[in-house]
């Protein structure tokens, strides 16, 4: 069965999430029946819109751009286990593929489809092939991808523009000199704010927006920042402060917003809900901490008193209501008084913080290089390892691949198509030495360069690929330009629409009031898609039965509880089917170390948790508690002598195969006194934070409600809370403990969620930055990291299953020793639909977790 290839990990908050009020299509003017419908409307998941395939980094935004995507290559599923995809009748680029190793090199050799044409008319030829892999290869690229980690002959030597084997060591030079430099821009503004607003007051600060102006333009630029800002020091003025200042100030504004929407639905359960006093603005305050609590009290098992957490007796207010009244107020409220008293903790613990430490790190990245560089010339103008066999003077003029001979087009139109017929662009990727995952890395979706870097030249032969070699700006303002972000081109079966089936849409009208608009793509490569109309549609998990049932929505993924089981078999009778199979994916929960950087801590939280709760949110059989970081899908999950699932995972001292609660409490104090902390410990002041709108109704909710109340019997402060936007938190690593699902790919490799030179968001989330920002405090991680991503690189070095899946046993102990993951369930995936409007008959006949009913969206039919 095809599958749709993935070009990221995807970070799927809590696949069993909520995700608030369901919200009806607004382009229907009119209920339409079900039976008679204008557009098939397909459930999605709370969406980030980022729907740019370069930079998406949430499943469901990711979903929205593989509407419009194809890849190099895809998937089937044979004989119980995904292999790779391609030719004639699957919807990918490549027509053949093979590779080789001659015991030094493997070559992966890919001949590209004639005729393929973009959803605008345009072919999608080796340029943009070409051009694709140069963004993601770029050395300023930021977004999820790792290709970049795939050893392919040439590519250090092209990143760091130095020649031989040292281009190794210059990379991590380089990352760590821009990591260093982005770190004294910010300081720039953080110790300029401290010496502008510094009061009386011991740690007190208040320097308002003017005042910071005026301090700007006075103050003398440090060294260190014009070196982070230009290759040219004597070039940077304070135009460029002023501007730093002004990006913190704008994305402070857009987390405090995050937050409200976060927020106000966030203390709608007990015991906020008992108040009466927990509005938006107030649930906004009280997240801001602006709002105090006072619990009534109880005695604890031991006969002390101490805080009933399930009964709030008094709610005070540390602002005006009459002033903050609603959301925008509100939020102004809290940005004036952290903009002038707290700037310096913006600048360093806020979403804020890490965002501006992407932008500043990239873009001194640019700098060093720059620095680097003879004049505006490149030493090395392409990666050696990438080469189109049709545009190299040196290459053969026909190739067989798989006993098929292919003459390769040596002469091409002004458009980049070839100029004769029968002739085939090749593409010939050579790596060092065998990487097993380095296959998936290629199967990249290929997206048009004429929309994604319009007006850019390609000249193959003359190495221009139509990306500017080492461009912060490039990538910021094109590639993620307004557009490009919002709207997504390419050759997939659908193409972005609106409302009124434009085929140009404002990326305001392509994503309007929860809805997703989508139209047939008539130059798809596999022929007119059957339905002419798509819609995504957001759907909370709790509603989702009952948007089917109504006929608004037509497809849907709902929660696999037993509940849900009933609900559907009583549908039956209106049409209503439904299919399930295991989950390419897991459920766990995470800890932030830079939040909670005491190791021992991370583990008396583990302590507290007894997975197996999880289960019961489950229709029986339906979800298994794993105690490994992997899905139970993959042939690496370990297995003992019998062949089943491997419980004995090494740390049974805080991740129980059997909770005891009696263990679990004396694991807690033990780890409590290890970590030099004691009852009511600022440090024990923690939230769990569930994903979603609704704080029960979802798997981890007991786990983590049972742990909390341990927990707080130890003396720790623990809130559980619900949160529709942690999501787009965890991305910039600012939640301490969560719940939440990895969706996995096909090649269980590790280096993108956990590899210490990974660039992806994963990092950020388990604290990874703290550790290189801080390597002094935190020895013990940095030194089990290298251990954990030395086993990942082994790993990448074989292709004998057997020996891969012990080192990834190895490296798997290794995160766990870190106690930033914490396995919790492996589960099904359902899949609901309406009869009545689908036609069962055109849906394919076998799912499994590499694949879903939609995955050959285009042959999908209405039923009548």
């Amino acid at each position: 069965m095809e599958a749709n290839m993935k070009k990221i990990i995807s970070l799927i908050l809590c696949l069993t999430m909520l995700l608030g009020t369901v919200t009806l299509l607004a382009s229907c003017k009119k209920p339409q029946q079900a039976q008679n419908p204008d557009a098939l409307v397909i459930m999605s998941e709370e969406l980030d819109g980022l729907f740019n395939p370069f930079y998406s980094t949430t499943g469901a935004d990711g979903t929205i751009v593989s509407m419009t995507q194809i890849g190099m290559l895809t998937t089937d599923y044979v004989n119980e286990e995904a292999v790779v995809a391609f030719g004639d009748k699957y919807a990918v680029v490549t027509k053949d593929y093979a590779s080789n190793y001659d015991g030094t090199y493997t070559t992966y050799t890919f001949v590209l489809k004639n005729g393929i044409k973009f959803s605008d008319g345009h072919p999608l030829t080796m340029e943009d092939v070409m051009f694709n892999l140069y963004v993601y290869l770029d050395p300023v690229y930021t977004g999820s991808s790792t290709m970049y980690s795939t050893d392919i002959v040439g590519l250090k030597d092209y990143r760091t523009q130095t020649f031989g084997a040292d281009s190794g060591n210059v990379e991590d030079t380089i990352t760590s000199g821009a990591s260093t430099r982005a770190k004294n821009r910010i300081n720039e503004l953080i110790t300029l704010f401290m010496q502008t607003g510094k009061t009386p007051t011991a740690g007190s600060y208040s320097a308002t927006e003017a005042q910071m102006r005026e301090a700007i333009s006075k103050h003398a630029l440090s060294s260190g920042y014009k070196e982070a800002v230009s290759a040219d020091p004597s070039k940077v003025t304070n135009a460029q402060l002023l501007a730093d200042y002004e990006q913190a100030l704008k994305l402070f504004k857009e987390e405090l917003y995050t937050d409200y929407a976060s927020a106000k639905d966030a203390y709608t359960e007990e015991p906020y809900k008992s108040t009466g006093e927990f509005d938006a603005v107030t649930s906004f305050m009280y997240a801001e901490g602006l709002v105090t609590l006072e619990y009534g009290k109880k005695l604890n098992s031991e006969g002390r008193e101490v805080e009933d957490k399930s009964k709030i007796v008094k709610v005070t207010r540390q602002y005006n209501p009459a002033v903050c009244k609603d959301m925008d107020s509100a939020v102004q409220y809290v940005y004036d008084t952290k903009v002038e008293q707290s700037l310096h903790e913006i600048l360093q613990y806020w979403a804020t913080a890490q965002k501006l430490m992407t932008e500043f790190t990239a873009k001194a990245k640019e700098v060093i290089l720059d620095e680097k560089m003879e004049g505006d010339e490149l030493k090395i103008k392409n990666i050696s390892g990438i080469v189109s066999l049709g545009h190299s003077a040196t290459a053969p003029d026909k190739i067989t691949v798989n006993g098929t001979e292919y003459t390769i087009a040596k002469q091409h139109n002004a458009d980049g198509t070839p100029a004769v017929d029968g002739t085939y662009d090749v593409l010939q990727i050579k790596i060092n030495g065998i990487d097993p995952k380095a296959v998936w890395n290629f199967a990249f979706a290929v997206a048009p360069q004429h929309y994604y870097a319009e007006g850019r030249t390609v000249d193959i032969a003359n190495n221009q690929f139509g990306v500017e070699y080492n461009s912060f700006d490039f990538m910021k303002d094109e590639i993620q330009s307004t557009r490009n972000i919002k709207v997504p081109m390419g050759a997939g079966a659908y193409q972005a629409t609106d409302a009124n089936n434009n085929s140009n849409p404002d990326g305001n009208a392509f994503y309007s009031n929860n809805v997703v608009y989508f139209k047939r793509n008539d130059n798809f490569l596999l022929g007119q898609p059957k339905i002419e109309k798509v819609r995504y549609q957001v759907v909370s998990a709790t509603n989702a039965i009952s948007v089917l049932e109504s006929g608004s929505v037509h497809f849907v993924t709902p929660q696999f509880t037993q509940n849900n089981i009933d609900k559907l078999n009583s549908l039956k009778d209106k049409g209503v089917d439904k299919v399930w199979t295991d989950q390419l994916g897991y459920g766990y929960i995470g800890i932030n170390a830079r939040e909670i950087p005491n190791v021992y801590l991370r583990r008396a939280i583990m302590s507290a948790m007894d997975t197996s709760l999880a289960l019961s949110y489950y229709s029986t059989g339906m979800a298994e508690t794993i105690y490994w970081p992997m899905s139970t899908v993959s042939w690496a999950y370990p297995k003992d002598e019998q062949g089943k699932t491997d419980r004995d995972n090494g740390h049974s001292e805080y991740i129980a195969v059997r909770f005891d609660k009696a263990y679990a409490k004396q694991q807690i104090l033990e780890y409590m006194a290890m970590a030099g902390v004691s009852a009511g410990d600022s440090d024990l002041s923690i939230k769990f934070t569930i994903a979603g709108a609704n704080l029960t109704d979802h798997p981890t909710y007991q786990t983590f409600q049972s742990a909390a109340n341990l927990l707080n019997e130890c003396g720790w402060d623990i809130e559980v809370v619900p949160d529709t936007q942690a999501l787009t938190k965890l991305s910039t690593g600012s939640l301490a403990v969560w719940a939440a699902a990895w969706g996995s790919t096909i090649d269980p490799d590790m280096y993108q969620v956990y590899h210490k030179n990974s660039t992806a968001t994963s990092t950020l989330a388990w604290g990874y930055n703290a550790f290189k920002d801080e390597p002094a405090k935190y020895v013990y991680e940095n030194d089990v990291l290298t251990k954990l991503s030395d086993k990942i690189d082994a790993a990448r070095e074989t292709d004998d299953q057997k020996e891969r899946a012990a080192l990834y046993k190895e490296a798997m102990g290794y995160v766990l020793d870190l106690a930033i993951e914490m396995p919790v369930y492996q589960r099904k995936v359902l899949y609901a639909y309406n009869g009545k409007v689908i036609k069962a008959s055109s849906l394919p006949t076998d799912i499994n977790p590499y694949s879903s009913p939609l995955d050959r969206i285009w042959d999908i039919e209405f039923a009548n």
